[in-house]
């Protein structure tokens, strides 16, 4: 009989070739070991041999199993940097003419023209792109678009805010905004910038 780690449990108390007691998931210590190199095929041959076969396994990498807090902050940020990464894959790009038309707005409402937005700006020139997020949401979405954490908003960051942005709206949201965009009036900074690129012609 071969005791063996049971999945989506904690490991069972045990005491084996220095291997003390762990509370570790096994998702954890799998996730930790793949990370480091360790095939599947070799983890789940080392499973089988329970947690001192993956310890073992672990040291055949240069790495150990014992420090639990260095396991869980590495499964972490494994994964935090895997959604991110995901999350940016996910964006949907800006056409040309919707930088055109957002740098409009972001001129425009860059009222001490810094070539940056301040919570004040920001809010301003996100209602008038488009966005529509209730009062309550507007300071969380500021620091969202803040990426450097500086108090102010570059107009890349703006960009970026407004792609994640669009990326976190339900279907409802996006077809009421488009609704808003069509039917209301254009501002008047659009339509100045429209005529002097009609006269440039």
């Amino acid at each position: 009989f071969k005791e063996t780690v049971p999945r989506r449990r904690l490991f069972a108390p045990r005491r084996s070739a220095g291997v003390t007691a762990m509370t570790l998931k096994a998702g954890e210590v799998r996730a930790y070991l793949l990370a480091n190199g360790v095939t599947k095929a070799q983890y789940d041959k080392a499973e089988g041999r329970g947690l001192s076969g993956l310890q073992e396994l672990a040291e055949s990498v240069n790495c150990t199993l014992k420090d639990e807090e260095t396991v869980r902050m590495a499964v972490a940020a494994a994964s935090a940097e895997k959604k991110a990464t995901t999350s940016e894959a996910a964006l949907t790009p800006l056409t040309a003419e919707e930088r055109k038309r957002f740098a409009a707005a972001f001129e425009h409402f860059d009222k001490d023209k810094s070539g940056e937005l301040d919570v004040k700006e920001f809010r301003s020139a996100m209602l008038d792109s488009g966005m529509c997020p209730y009062p309550y949401e507007q300071e969380e979405l500021f620091k969202t678009a803040d990426m450097d954490g500086s108090g102010t908003i570059t107009f890349e960051e703006y960009c970026h805010f407004i792609q994640v942005y669009r990326a976190k709206q339900s279907w409802w949201e996006r077809m009421m905004e488009s609704m808003t965009d069509k039917f209301m009036p254009k501002p008047s900074y659009l339509t100045k910038t429209a005529a002097s690129a009609a006269e440039l012609h």
